[in-house]
């Protein structure tokens, strides 16, 4: 539900061109959440009709529109070609991009590339209260919601869907207020299997009907019958995934229609109708659209292992509990590197000082571990039913999730795009260095360097070349610095170097050889006469100062560099 629902949302309103191509735009929107085959001939025919577009604004509306009909087809390789175009538009507004940023950020959820999603995300989040569009803030908010969701961050979750309840219905929006109390049912349905959501289920459908948001219906029946399943209420529960099913055959989206037939399958294998079971399984086990590894195939897996179970066939029951340690141990490594994502874009957009608070706090990686012991738990009470021998897979299983854990841990002590040490990882090791010095009575230089105008590197090259100039900087830095000494990156163009054993006349030594160096960096997309300088600042341990009054020291002696006309050093 998740992501269907969400890109729903993604729809809003531009200026007006011609009448007739306005009018199959809005019944494009429309056909989109209720009928796709009308909805591709729509997209079909606007394309043959390209030329009579009169505004970036109103083909920016287009784009968006059919990047949403692929993404409902489950096919995000397609969803993503609209967008890249639409960003390509000249005369497109910052509106228009925030809304593509949107329905980015699910695409690359959807491929498991989760660095870029989590980028457009928060990129959108942090414009966001900035924009005047209440549409585009609401489907803003809702995408975040739809994230956490994913995430399993169920609080944060709410956090924005009710960000976005107080805007649809701050605009009277009776189709948004849909899209918001499916969410929030979703979202209690998920949290707590163990109530009985009927009640609250049951108003959103009454609510959101008559709106003909097809998509929208056929999910909240389909939840109100895994919820009937949870309580044991099987003829219900069979009843509303019967009532999911036509709504979902009315709007044509295949993936809804699978993932209801493995609904009714769960509740015929529970009420001994193995073969009805059987037929569905097999049917979405054949579909294309489940050929990779995921939820689908996950439960159909697990369904077919359970229908050969209760039929006493143990061999083939074993083996697709194999095949389903198998997807449940790459669906965890997925998890694990969208945890890890989230957490480097995440702290890449706070403030640096919130960084570290927040890390301390909400370690997402020992959240994650927490997940992977559950499951396993879970995977080992499904083995124990057949042979013995199923208990070495799990032994071996075990070990490669442990494994995992180690890797995720290392991981998080270095910055994906530099690969030098984080914030947190440096001056961890500025303390070592500082208990050293205070246990030996040795000096040591803290040097904090900026680099300068960055910022125009982003707005005239893009963001790209910003990414690449900063992983030259970090290379030319780490190229000079000894084994013993520190280099981090602080956050944005700020980084740390810690020379142990040093004076401020080495420190400003080794200060002209870096810059130097960044002045030789060359790139032909860069002019000419482009040269990458930075500001330093440098403090020296001499009388007892604690490592945070050097940092401040280095700080400010950076800060008076920049002030002081930037690309020289500044020794506090």
């Amino acid at each position: 539900m998740k992501r269907f629902i969400l890109v729903l949302a993604l729809l809003f309103i531009f200026d007006t061109a011609k009448a007739d191509i306005e009018q199959d735009l809005q019944q494009l929107k429309q056909s989109n959440t209720s009928d796709s085959g009308q909805a591709f001939r729509l997209i079909q025919d606007l394309k043959s009709r390209w030329g009579d577009f009169e505004t970036d604004e109103q083909k920016a509306r287009f784009y968006v529109q059919e990047s949403y009909f692929y993404i409902l087809k489950s096919e995000s390789q397609k969803a993503q070609s609209p967008l890249r175009l639409l960003l390509q538009l000249p005369g497109v507004s910052e509106d228009s991009r925030l809304a593509a940023y949107s329905l980015l950020s699910q695409i690359y959820m959807s491929l498991n590339e989760y660095q870029k999603a989590f980028n457009y995300l928060f990129e959108g989040l942090s414009v966001t209260p900035k924009i005047q569009d209440r549409s585009l803030q609401f489907t803003s908010y809702y995408a975040a919601a739809n994230i956490f969701v994913e995430l399993g961050d169920y609080d944060a979750a709410l956090e924005y869907v009710l960000k976005a309840s107080d805007i649809a219905v701050a605009m009277n929006n009776n189709e948004n207020q849909c899209y918001v109390k499916a969410l929030v049912a979703n979202i209690y349905l998920r949290q707590d299997r163990s109530i009985n959501h009927d009640e609250r289920l049951k108003e959103s459908i009454e609510y959101c009907k008559g709106l003909n948001i097809l998509v929208v219906d056929a999910n909240l029946y389909k939840n109100l019958a895994q919820n009937y399943f949870n309580h044991g209420q099987l003829e219900k529960s069979e009843l509303a995934y019967r009532a999911a099913l036509k709504i979902s055959a009315d709007n044509g989206y295949q993936p809804d229609i699978l993932k209801i037939k493995l609904g009714l399958a769960r509740v015929y294998i529970e009420t001994g109708e193995f073969q009805k079971a059987k037929v569905y399984i097999d049917e979405v086990l054949h579909k294309t659209e489940v050929q990779e590894s995921g939820v689908s195939r996950k439960d159909a897996t697990e369904l077919m292992a359970k229908y050969y179970e209760k039929n006493n066939n143990y061999s083939e029951a074993y083996k697709a509990l194999l095949e389903l340690a198998i997807i449940q141990d790459k669906m965890l490594k997925e998890q694990a590197d969208k945890n890890l994502a989230f957490q480097k874009v995440k702290y890449a957009h706070l403030d640096q000082d919130a960084q570290i608070k927040i890390l301390d706090q909400k370690n997402k990686l020992l959240a994650l571990t927490s997940q992977v012991e559950v499951q396993s738990k879970r995977n080992f009470q499904l083995l124990l039913v057949i042979v013995l021998t199923v208990l070495t897979g799990i032994s071996l299983w075990l070990w490669r999730v442990k494994k995992q854990k180690e890797r995720y841990q290392r991981l998080s002590q270095v910055d994906a795009l530099t690969n030098t040490l984080n914030r947190r990882s440096a001056l961890k090791l500025a303390n070592d260095v500082h208990h050293n010095s205070l246990i030996n009575d040795s000096r040591y230089c803290v040097i904090i360097f900026d680099l300068d105008y960055f910022k125009t590197v982003n707005d005239r090259f893009g963001h790209a070349m910003g990414d690449w100039v900063l992983k030259q900087v970090s290379d030319c830095v780490k190229e000079r610095i000894r084994p013993v000494d520190v280099f981090g990156r602080l956050g944005g163009e700020e980084f740390i170097v810690i020379l142990p054993q040093c004076m401020s006349e080495d420190a400003i030594k080794f200060i002209e050889r870096c810059a130097k160096a960044f002045k030789e960096i060359e790139h032909a997309k860069l002019p000419s006469d482009f040269r990458i300088t930075a500001s330093f600042g440098v403090a020296e341990k001499s009388n007892g100062e604690s490592l945070e009054e050097l940092i401040i020291e280095a700080d400010n002696a950076m800060y008076q560099a920049k002030r002081n006309g930037r690309n020289q050093v500044q020794v506090y």
